[in-house]
């Protein structure tokens, strides 16, 4: 290690290590919080224990991100009606004073903000290892196997690649980022030893690499449909496979970025970029890439964040092939979420396109589909080329792509691929903007919503800095 990337670390671990104050604030939070939990499910027979799981408990939180996870551990002899019943009845109790909402992954669990820190209500089946009946009943082993394998130092180098992973975006693994979960970090540093490790480790991944403490796991090892980029064995489930969560973009992105930081250390990887309003939007009017923006908003309905970001990344894609159908070429694509509205934001190599294209036909040759060809093309121009191919005009029934947009999300709401949990959301109506010439509606749009579409016209300076 050089004196350059000491120099770096030495500064980063003050960013993501929490202070004497901070772990006290914290822990007072939460231990009022397990403490309401815990009195509550003792009036349940059907609780066999409460405990604190994530990055809380295993002291590898960060100084400016915490969440305090709190697991009701269920008989695995309750139904799935009666253990949702269980877990939503004791966190709305216990967390009644701080406003509690519900949130959805693959069941109901309750959340609040305390204090200005978010805390989980989770229910979970008390299961051995490998009999498990819901998504949930892994994190109570997780928390149970760092405890017992992370010293103070690699919690310390668990800090820093969360936090490296935070800045460079591609930290979380909600299906909004698919990226690296907090608990994927921890095994990396374990299984690299450090930060530093991970680092040079991962700037030397092959696709499909397999990553894991035992080193006699093999692919067979792992469901054989998984073609995720990486494979990232689960200490406590071996047929688990925690690269599969993870989207190429995120693995790539880090791929690159730890390349360019080991080449060229710098504290800009553990501090948030400062972006202001102003820049942003002088950099995207003289970007010109802007004039190929296309954005698509409409209000929802207010559900699970995973449902949402599924039904609108799906949908997404579906746009985009039926765009890609009618000749319109979408280079690049994302959606946002904010403030009870979803984004699908593209950008294209053109938002209007010729209003004809070559159709091109059989061979002269070929009797009986030159025939065909001819029958069905009458009404168009007709030419043969130099190879004998008979060739038509074909007249595009959309040039501007904001006509074939609107015509999708009007006329072929049921036909094109949009989702269904979308399709009620979108009858109630949508705005298309777009960020070209005379017509560009950058005032009538929120400062994120531009902060987003520029990042669809601009490099991501932590993968592509010059060395």
């Amino acid at each position: 290690m050089n004196n350059s990337i000491d120099t770096v670390l030495k500064e980063a671990y003050t960013l993501v290590e929490p202070s004497i104050e901070d772990r006290r604030y914290v822990a007072r939070v939460a231990d009022t919080c397990l403490n309401n939990v815990k009195m509550i499910a003792s009036r349940y027979e059907d609780v066999s224990d409460v405990m604190l799981v994530g990055s809380y408990a295993k002291d590898t939180w960060l100084k400016d991100s915490v969440d305090i996870d709190i697991f009701v551990k269920i008989k695995p002899t309750v139904d799935s009606m009666r253990f949702e019943s269980i877990g939503k009845s004791i966190g709305f109790e216990a967390l009644k004073d701080y406003n509690p909402y519900l949130r959805y992954s693959q069941h109901p669990y309750v959340e609040a903000i305390v204090d200005g820190i978010r805390v989980n209500v989770v229910p979970c089946y008390d299961v051995a290892i490998g009999n498990w009946k819901s998504a949930a009943d892994r994190s109570p082993y997780h928390t149970l196997y760092m405890l017992d394998r992370l010293d103070d130092a690699k919690r310390r180098e668990v800090r820093l690649l969360k936090r490296f992973m935070k800045v460079i975006g591609i930290y979380g693994a909600e299906i909004a980022v698919q990226g690296f979960s907090g608990y994927v970090c921890e095994v990396l540093v374990l299984i690299y030893g450090s930060f530093i490790n991970t680092l040079v480790r991962a700037s030397r991944w092959r696709e499909g690499e397999v990553i894991s403490l035992d080193q006699a796991n093999t692919y067979t090892r792992v469901n054989a449909s998984d073609n995720s980029a990486l494979i990232i064995i689960d200490p406590i489930d071996k047929h688990r496979n925690l690269g599969s969560a993870i989207s190429y973009e995120c693995v790539g992105r880090f791929i690159l970025a730890a390349r360019n930081f080991l080449a060229k250390p710098s504290i800009d990887y553990f501090k948030y970029s400062k972006n202001t309003t102003d820049i942003n939007i002088n950099k995207l009017k003289t970007n010109p890439y802007a004039n190929n923006i296309l954005i698509i908003e409409f209000a929802y309905k207010k559900r699970s964040d995973d449902i949402i970001w599924g039904q609108l990344k799906s949908s997404t894609n579906s746009i985009v092939k039926q765009l890609s159908i009618n000749n319109f070429n979408v280079i690049r694509s994302k959606c946002y979420l904010l403030n009870d509205k979803a984004y699908i934001i593209l950008l294209l190599d053109s938002l209007n396109i010729p209003p004809f294209s070559i159709k091109h036909g059989p061979s002269v040759f070929d009797a009986n589909n030159a025939y065909r060809f001819i029958a069905k093309n009458k009404d168009s121009l007709l030419w043969l080329d130099n190879k004998g191919r008979i060739n038509a005009i074909m007249h595009r029934r959309f040039t501007d792509a904001r006509d074939m947009v609107s015509y999708i999300l009007k006329e072929g709401l049921y036909s094109s691929g949009i989702s269904k949990g979308l399709i009620e959301d979108l009858k109630q109506g949508f705005n298309i903007y777009t960020l070209n010439g005379k017509d560009n509606d950058i005032g009538k749009l929120d400062i994120n919503i531009v902060r987003a579409a520029y990042e669809l016209i601009t490099s991501d300076r932590y993968a592509f800095q010059s060395s």
